[in-house]
């Protein structure tokens, strides 16, 4: 960050400079200067976070991930499923939907007979 502070004290001054003389060729060369470091500033920056976000996410335990879910369901009054990959083999998704279209088989054929 220093050097980034450095960098951008020497092209403001390199600016004051040019435009105090009315020099647009040497105004054009501190601009392009400055947009250079700006893009490399934002290149280190994206490269910070992402190596942040992957820290973070390497180094939370699953178990206080899973304890935190379920406190969430819990205070919420949900069911969680903390065993996603197994989650739809569990038989009571599958016979709520069929029993879900029993029902509905059902009114679609009362409505019918009407």
């Amino acid at each position: 960050m220093q050097t980034v502070n450095k960098s951008m004290v020497g092209i403001v001054g390199a600016l004051e400079k040019a435009l105090a003389g009315n020099n647009l060729e040497k105004m054009a060369q501190t601009m392009e200067t400055f947009e250079r470091q700006f893009e490399n500033l934002d290149v280190q920056s994206e490269f910070v976070e992402g190596a942040m976000s992957q820290q973070a996410a390497l180094s939370t335990p699953e178990d206080d991930v899973n304890m935190l879910v379920q406190q969430v369901a819990d205070e919420h009054g949900l069911e969680s499923r903390l065993a996603l990959p197994n989650a739809a083999a569990t038989p009571a998704a599958g016979s709520a939907v069929a029993s879900s279209d029993d029902d509905l088989g059902r009114r679609l054929a009362e409505l019918k007979g009407r």
